[in-house]
C-alpha cells in the first residue's frame, strides 16, 4: 500500500512531471477514441473487410513513419518537441473531423484519419524520453512510469465507451472533434515544462529517417535490449489478436454479441489500470529483469486460459490478468530502457518501440483471423498466449546481461549529489556519471594529485582527510568528506594546479575525464558552477 501511495504522489510532487502526466491520460484517451471511431465508421461504410483494410492502412504508415518524426525529440527541447506532437494530433484530428462533417469522399476520411494516427505515433516516444529530465530520481520516475501505464489501461476501458457513444448521439465526427478539443488541452499542459535539449555530439547532425535508424542501431548494437523491444510488443500483438478475437469469442462462444465483445475487450484495460498501480513498486528494484519476465510469461498464460472458460466473468477476469501482468511488464521494460540507453537517443529508442508495437499490433490483427479459421475462437487464444510465454523464456538470458548494466548506484548517486555542480544536473545524467565512476581505496600518504601533471581525472571523497599543497605550500584547511576535486585542470584544459595527498586513509569515487565533461558540460548549470568554483579556486592561488 505504501508503495502504491508513492505511485500516485507523484500527481502531487511537482508541477512539470503532473502537467506531463496529466496531458499524457488525455493522449491516451484520445488515442483509443479515434481509432475505435474510425473502425465503426469503416464498419458502416463497407463492413467487416473495409473495417480490417483501415485498420493496417492506419497502423502501418504509423509504424514506419513515426519513428523518424519522433526522432526530433532528440533534436530540440524535448518540452517543445512535446508541444509540436500534440499539436500535430489536434489539428489532424480537427482535419478528421471536417471530413466527416462535409461527407468527404471515404479514401479522404480514411485519408485524414491516418495522418491523426501517425501524429499519434509521435507523441508517446517523446513522452517517455522526457520523463526521466522531468523525475528527480530513479523512484519518482518508476512512478512516473508506472501511471503513464495506468493511464494507457483506463484509456483502453474508456476509449471504446466514448467512441461508441458518441459515434451513437450524432456520429464519429463528434468524437474526433472531442479528440481536438481534448489534444488542445494537453498541448497546454505541456507549454513551459522545465526540460531542456538533450546532450548531443558536434557530429550527431542526423535527422529524420537516418535519425530513427539510428534508433535501431543502437538496439540492434545490444542484443539484450532487441530482446526487450520483442517482449514489450507481445503486449501490442496481444491486444492486435483480441480486437478481432473479441468479437468471435462473444458471439460463438459466449453467445453475447457485440455487447459480450465490449467487455471482453475492456476487460484488458481495467487489468491495466490496476496493473499499472501495482507496477510502481515491482519496478523500483535494482534488476528489472524478472519483472519483465515474469510479467510477459503471466501475461501469455492469463491469454491462452481463455480458452478453458465458457463464461463471461472468469473470461474477464484472466484477460484482467493479463492485461495487469502486461502493464508490469511495460513499466518494468520502459525504466529497463531508460536506464541503459543513452540520454542523446533516448526519443529515438522509444520511437523504434512505438513502431515496433504499431507493427505488433497489425500483425495480431492479421493473425487472428487466420487462427479462428484454423481453431476455434476460443481455441485460438492458446498459441497465442503460449506463443508469448515461449518467446519470453527464450530470450531471458539476453534480458538479464542487459539488466546487468542497468544496476542502480544509490550509494554513488547520493555522493555525487553531494557535489553542488553535480547536484543540479537531472538525476538521469548522475545516474549515468554514478555508472561510469570507480571507486579508489587511498592509503595515508598517498598523491592522488600531482601540481603540474596532466588532468585526467575528477575526484569525490567519501571518507578520509585530504590535504592541498600549492607550489609546495600546504593549505591550512584539509578536504573531507562530499568534496570534489580535479575540476579546473579538466574544464581549463590546463596541469594540475595543486597536489592532493591522503592525510588520514579514505575512499574516493573517480571520474574519467571524457565522462565528467561530457556530463558537466552539457549542462548549463552544472557547467556555470563549475566554472565559478575553478575560477575561485585559481584567484586563490
Amino acid at each position: 500500500m505504501r508503495e502504491r501511495s508513492t505511485t500516485l504522489s507523484v500527481l502531487a510532487s511537482r508541477g512539470g512531471l503532473r502537467r506531463t502526466l496529466v496531458a499524457y491520460g488525455l493522449y491516451s484517451l484520445v488515442e483509443i477514441a479515434i481509432w475505435v471511431a474510425i473502425i465503426l465508421y469503416a464498419y458502416a461504410e463497407g463492413g467487416a473487410t473495409l473495417a480490417g483494410l483501415v485498420a493496417v492502412i492506419q497502423l502501418l504508415p504509423a509504424a514506419l513513419i513515426g519513428p523518424a518524426l519522433a526522432s526530433f525529440g532528440d533534436r530540440m527541447n524535448r518540452g517543445t518537441a512535446l508541444v509540436l506532437a500534440q499539436t500535430g494530433v489536434a489539428v489532424t484530428t480537427a482535419l478528421t473531423t471536417v471530413t466527416l462533417l462535409v461527407a468527404a469522399p471515404v479514401p479522404v476520411v480514411i485519408g485524414s484519419s491516418m495522418l491523426a494516427t501517425i501524429a499519434i505515433a509521435v507523441v508517446r516516444p517523446i513522452h517517455f524520453a522526457a520523463l526521466p529530465q522531468l523525475a528527480r530520481g530513479p523512484q519518482e520516475l518508476v512512478s512516473a512510469n508506472a501511471l503513464s501505464s495506468s493511464a494507457e489501461g483506463l484509456a483502453m476501458f474508456l476509449g471504446p465507451i466514448v467512441a461508441g457513444l458518441g459515434a451513437q448521439v450524432a456520429g464519429p465526427w463528434l468524437v474526433f472533434s472531442a479528440a481536438s478539443v481534448t489534444c488542445l488541452l494537453a498541448t497546454a499542459l505541456c507549454l513551459r515544462l522545465p526540460l531542456g535539449s538533450p546532450i548531443t555530439s558536434e557530429d550527431d547532425d542526423d535527422e529524420g529517417w537516418r535519425a530513427a535508424i539510428q534508433g535501431m542501431a543502437v538496439l540492434w548494437r545490444e542484443w539484450g535490449a532487441f530482446a526487450l523491444l520483442l517482449i514489450l510488443a507481445t503486449r501490442f500483438v496481444l491486444l492486435g489478436a483480441l480486437d478481432v478475437l473479441g468479437v468471435a469469442y462473444s458471439e460463438e462462444v459466449l453467445l453475447m454479441g457485440e455487447a459480450g465483445a465490449g467487455f471482453v475487450i475492456g476487460a484488458v484495460g481495467i487489468g491495466g489500470l490496476v496493473g499499472g498501480l501495482i507496477a510502481g513498486s515491482a519496478s523500483m528494484r535494482p534488476r528489472l529483469a524478472p519483472v519483465v519476465g515474469v510479467g510477459g510469461v503471466l501475461q501469455g498464460l492469463a491469454f491462452a486460459s481463455v480458452a478453458l472458460v465458457l463464461v463471461l466473468a472468469p473470461a474477464m477476469v484472466l484477460l484482467a490478468l493479463s492485461g495487469a501482468a502486461a502493464a508490469v511488464m511495460m513499466v518494468g521494460g520502459r525504466t529497463l530502457l531508460q536506464r541503459t540507453s543513452d540520454a542523446g537517443v533516448l526519443a529515438r529508442v522509444f520511437a523504434v518501440q512505438e513502431g515496433v508495437a504499431l507493427l505488433g499490433t497489425s500483425l495480431g490483427a492479421a493473425l487472428a483471423p487466420m487462427l479462428v479459421a484454423q481453431f476455434t475462437p476460443s481455441g485460438s487464444f492458446v498459441p497465442l498466449g503460449l506463443g508469448v510465454v515461449l518467446l519470453t523464456v527464450a530470450v531471458y538470458g539476453l534480458l538479464r546481461r542487459l539488466d546487468a548494466r542497468a544496476v542502480l548506484y544509490p550509494e554513488e548517486m547520493a555522493l555525487l549529489g553531494a557535489v553542488r555542480f553535480l547536484e543540479v544536473l537531472p538525476p538521469y545524467e548522475r545516474e549515468q556519471l554514478a555508472q561510469a565512476a570507480t571507486w579508489m581505496d587511498v592509503e595515508a600518504g598517498s598523491v592522488v594529485i600531482r601540481q603540474g601533471d596532466p588532468g585526467d581525472r575528477f575526484y569525490v571523497i567519501a571518507h578520509g582527510e585530504f590535504s592541498v599543497s600549492i607550489d609546495g605550500n600546504v593549505l591550512p584547511a584539509p578536504l573531507g568528506a562530499g568534496v570534489g576535486f580535479g575540476e579546473t585542470a579538466l574544464l581549463r584544459s590546463v596541469p594540475r594546479t595543486a597536489t592532493i595527498t591522503c592525510v588520514a586513509a579514505g575512499r574516493l569515487l573517480a571520474l574519467e575525464a571524457p565522462d565528467f565533461l561530457a556530463a558537466v558540460t552539457g549542462n548549463p548549470d552544472g557547467h556555470r558552477l563549475a566554472q565559478e568554483m575553478s575560477e575561485g579556486y585559481l584567484r586563490d592561488d
